[in-house]
């Protein structure tokens, strides 16, 4: 079985809460699309959701302070980490109560493939895999743009075996931000808090990962929520239905205006291209 955990942002740290919750909802509905019934799925959150959860849904709330005191989703890397990194270490606490094989944490804005839950089943003693080939989506676009080196740029990118987080014993319901800080050490950084040093953290341990041999996820962005704030930018294409089936996204219309749209840069980033030319142009 596969464990899946998220968590979400402090309400503080969001330019709409209402819409983190609508996205995080969208990433859930996909996530517990699999095409294999073994798994589970942990959220942690400050406050309930403001939607039903699904019934293979656990949600655990945490008292933590924002990671900002500034308003809005940019909150600085620091903070991200640190807020991430113990909301999905409490996630973590609280799936492996369930046994999984694997944990995968997952961005709650994006969509994962509906194979990943079957596949981990069949390969239940590997160390786990990273997510090599992926699509970049942006949902005002309906337009998708692979993603190479996808676990380069995602958060929603590694599947590991639970062991190999060595997680301590701990309440997940009432465990603190510096008990998690001190149990978990440097783990709470390079497995859960940023994506960028698991492949080769668990490489150097001797517990490689291997490239999933699919591509795993959409990398949602534009949604004006997100921490990194990046945008498509730039030529795109319409979202297939074979796309839409195997992530749970919609399809772009059929109609010429929306393939447009999709394929299209959008108007900011043909602005930005217009004047890096002509910054170009007069260095020249």
């Amino acid at each position: 079985m596969i464990g899946f955990i998220t968590s979400l942002r402090h309400p503080l740290n969001a330019s709409d809460y209402s819409r983190v919750e609508a996205l995080a909802l969208a990433s859930l509905r996909s996530v517990c699309a699999q095409s294999s019934t073994e798994f589970h799925v942990v959220v942690v959150g400050n406050q309930p959701p403001g939607f039903p959860v699904p019934a293979q849904v656990t949600f655990v709330r945490v008292d933590f302070p924002p990671p900002s005191a500034v308003a809005g989703p940019q909150t600085g890397r620091e903070a991200v980490l640190l807020d991430k990194g113990t909301k999905l270490a409490v996630g973590l606490l609280e799936v492996i109560r369930h046994n999984p094989s694997h944990v995968m944490a997952f961005d709650a804005d994006d969509y994962v493939s509906r194979r990943i839950a079957a596949y981990v089943n069949r390969h239940h003693t590997a160390p786990g895999w990273y997510v090599q080939n992926g699509w970049r989506y942006c949902p005002p676009r309906r337009s998708v743009r692979p993603q190479p080196d996808f676990y380069r740029h995602c958060g929603t990118s590694h599947i590991i075996r639970a062991d190999l987080f060595e997680a301590p014993m701990l309440d997940p319901c009432s465990v603190s931000q510096d008990e998690l800080t001190a149990a978990f050490g440097d783990r709470l950084r390079d497995l859960l808090g940023s994506h960028v040093y698991a492949a080769d953290r668990l490489a150097a341990a001797g517990t490689p990962l291997a490239p999933l041999p699919f591509p795993g996820a959409l990398y949602t962005v534009g949604t004006g929520e997100n921490h990194s704030g990046i945008s498509m930018g730039g030529f795109g294409r319409p979202v297939s239905t074979a796309i839409a089936v195997e992530f749970g996204v919609p399809p772009t219309p059929r109609n010429p205006v929306a393939r447009l749209r999709a394929v299209l840069p959008g108007g900011q980033a043909v602005v930005r291209r217009a004047r890096s030319l002509l910054r170009a142009g007069g260095a020249v």
